[in-house]
């Protein structure tokens, strides 16, 4: 909130400037101060018998290397990918996706803030990635892999109860390079959360949503789905099936979500399918009495040019405690101490409401929801031969950008 702007003294600017234009250190100013220049992410340097030249941030930015065989490789790509003739075609459908799970989400009543890509701590994933974090005035920060803290807090303790955002992502995944057709180390995500919502609950919304998508691009986008695709995008009538992955263990006891999504795919007769029941991320519920997880992925099987299952959305009701999930955080091996602004922040908001009678990391966190990969999902419908297609300006994992 800007403050009241007050008249400054007589002969004196509200910046301590005199009438002469010259402020009481000394140091000649044309209307702006040094903090000024700091936050326009430049500096003002004199050279003897040159004029001020003016430093900006990108100067500090060491330049790409153009001899470099890998970029120049990725400049090839995004030339090939710039001029692709079916790009206009896979972005209509790319653009359809989003518009219609945002819209959905409106009307059943979520409502979409900010964006937020910077944050002290964000979601730790439990597989590989580089950091992705930056200097933000001073201060190391992490580039959000995903909202899912920030959508715990959302709707715990504020009055928004049903949020979602359109958000992009920046994941530096490693030792991908076999599954570089589906990862992207830039992607949008439709991401959701429903206070008091249970898996049970969320396993019929999203599979709600997903056949309502089919019927929506299959309404408004048929003949050009068909004209990409080689063949109409199937009429889902019926709901998804819904597969245990506890039931498809492999020889040694243990389960590849891989090997899964592949098997099942072969039994889906093409039609996306929904998996239950996977150990993984923190903040998924594990339900003791029934010794399950209460999390859920949607696959879309193989299609076209496109020979690999495809997970489009990923998603759970969450740990039910503070406690739980920090237990579960110290059990995955975690930097408790990387997390301490969202603990933080959980616990000093806990206070504030009344959490009854349970110790303060007992107070429930009661939420379920889930996030769709947009180009995953145009990438896996219209069967195109990796996720690269849907961008104009490729993000390949663990590859050279060349813009």
């Amino acid at each position: 909130m800007s403050q009241p702007h007050h008249q400054p003294e007589s002969g004196r600017t509200n910046s301590g400037r005199t009438e002469s234009g010259r402020t009481n250190s000394g140091r000649a100013e044309s209307g702006r101060t040094e903090s000024d220049r700091r936050e326009s992410g430049r500096t003002e340097t004199s050279r003897p018998g040159n004029p001020t030249v003016k430093v900006l941030g990108i100067h500090r930015i060491e330049p790409i290397d153009l001899t470099d065989p890998a970029v120049r490789e990725a400049l090839d790509r995004t030339r090939e990918a710039l001029t692709n003739p079916r790009l206009q075609g896979i972005l209509t459908i790319r653009t359809a996706i989003q518009q219609y799970l945002c819209g959905q989400l409106a009307i059943d009543g979520y409502v979409h803030p900010p964006i937020y890509m910077l944050a002290g701590s964000t979601d730790p994933l439990n597989h590989y990635t580089f950091p992705a974090r930056i200097n933000y005035y001073g201060e190391q920060v992490s580039v959000t892999q995903s909202l899912i803290l920030q959508k715990i807090l959302m709707v715990m303790f504020s009055p928004a109860e049903r949020v979602f955002w359109a958000s992009p992502n920046i994941r530096m995944e490693m030792g991908s390079p076999h599954k570089g057709r589906k990862y992207a180390t830039e992607f949008m995500q439709v991401d959701f959360e429903k206070k008091g919502a249970t898996c049970e609950e969320m396993l019929g919304y999203i599979d709600r949503l997903t056949r309502g998508l089919y019927d929506h691009l299959r309404k408004v986008h048929g003949e050009l789905i068909e004209e990409l695709r080689g063949e109409p995008l199937p009429h889902l009538g019926s709901p998804l099936e819904i597969f245990d992955a506890a039931d498809y263990p492999s020889p040694d006891g243990t389960i590849d979500y891989d090997a899964v999504e592949r098997l099942l795919s072969e039994r889906s007769g093409g039609r996306p399918f929904i998996i239950v029941n996977m150990k993984r991320e923190a903040y998924d519920a594990y339900d003791s009495a029934t010794g399950r997880f209460l999390n859920y992925d949607i696959v879309v099987p193989p299609f076209g040019r496109n020979a690999h299952p495809v997970e489009c959305l990923s998603g759970a009701e969450r740990t039910r405690s503070l406690a739980d999930l920090e237990q579960r955080m110290v059990d995955l091996g975690y930097p408790m101490d990387y997390f301490g602004p969202f603990l933080e922040l959980f616990r000093s908001l806990a206070r504030e409401t009344d959490a009854g009678d349970k110790p303060l990391g007992h107070t429930p966190i009661t939420s379920a929801g889930g996030g769709f990969g947009v180009e995953r999902l145009t990438y896996a419908l219209l069967g195109l031969s990796d996720i690269h297609e849907v961008y104009p300006f490729p993000r390949p994992s663990e590859g050279k950008l060349a813009m």
